[in-house]
């Protein structure tokens, strides 16, 4: 984070995503953050068993295991990837 703004390219920097927040991933695929999961089993990669943590934010510094579920209004479709596979954020939640 620098001067109060997040850094949007998580291959090298860090950044901090919101629910709300418009991504793009590795494949290219692009949306809104619907859900961000933080695993707390070394095993559950995808934060998919019922003991991982759901967040409102998450700062990738913190470097925890875990995924996003993001979706396409333009294509209806829903997504998801690990936080590792995220390429940048587009658009942070509430910005024009």
């Amino acid at each position: 984070m620098e001067n109060g703004k997040k850094s949007n390219d998580y291959k090298g920097n860090n950044m901090i995503i919101e629910i709300g927040d418009t991504i793009q991933d590795e494949r290219g695929r692009t949306g809104k953050i619907v859900n961000i999961g933080i695993a707390t089993d070394k095993n559950d990669i995808g934060a998919e068993l019922e003991t991982s943590l759901n967040a409102k934010r998450y700062d990738t510094e913190l470097d925890y295991t875990g995924a996003i579920t993001f979706c396409n209004e333009e294509k209806q479709d829903t997504y998801w990837c690990y936080f590792i596979q995220m390429k940048k954020v587009i658009k942070e939640k509430g910005s024009q």
